[in-house]
């Protein structure tokens, strides 16, 4: 099967790493199906219980690097804090790049019960319309019982009306933190292969 994209870059959640959570069930599935010559890599992120919008988005940008045939070959996924690194990183790449899309899984603008550490990321504005310019979609998961997030369908409005993205709620899926997520590898099967 020839495939649009050579690589998939995962930026995990908070306090995530690249061996935590669903990401090398993933790596291993999506490797399964379509062999090693697509890379698929769960990014090590600095000091990942206390992500800073100063450094995580940087990390992103350095990662994907600015060859523009790899990025429209590159397909970003972010997870929670994640989300927003992806976000943040596309709306600081040069106007002349772009990737092939975006899968955020378990994203926020906002979340219920703010600590101090996460403040930043949810009062700290970025050019939404700019990182949405970076990618052609913006796929988005949510679960109907995220405990961070409890009104779901104002997380799931926002996304649709603020960054144009095609909203998926998820039943029961809460943090999507289990160590095997059917419903991502799903969402990513379905851009790789032209079937949305």
């Amino acid at each position: 099967m020839s495939l649009p994209i050579d690589r998939i870059l995962i930026v995990p959640r908070w306090a995530g790493t690249p061996t935590s959570d669903c990401y090398p069930w993933l790596i291993e599935s999506l490797q399964g199906r379509y062999g090693r010559g697509l890379e698929v890599r769960a990014l090590a992120m600095p000091e990942p219980s206390t992500p800073k919008t100063s450094t995580w988005p940087p990390v992103l940008l350095a990662e994907a690097g600015e060859n523009k045939d790899l990025l429209r070959r590159t397909l970003v996924v972010g997870h929670s804090v994640g989300c927003q690194t992806v976000l943040r990183a596309l709306a600081a790449m040069p106007d002349d790049l772009s990737v092939f899309g975006v899968l955020l899984i378990a994203a926020w603008f906002q979340v219920d019960r703010p600590w101090e550490t996460i403040l930043p990321w949810m009062v700290q504005d970025f050019d939404l319309n700019r990182a949405r310019a970076r990618t052609p979609w913006l796929d988005v998961l949510v679960s109907d019982n995220d405990p961070f997030t409890a009104n779901f369908e104002q997380t799931a409005a926002d996304f649709r009306d603020r960054a144009n993205a095609n909203v998926v709620i998820v039943p029961g899926a809460k943090h999507f933190n289990a160590v095997e997520e059917p419903r991502v590898l799903e969402a990513l099967v379905e851009r790789i292969e032209g079937k949305i």
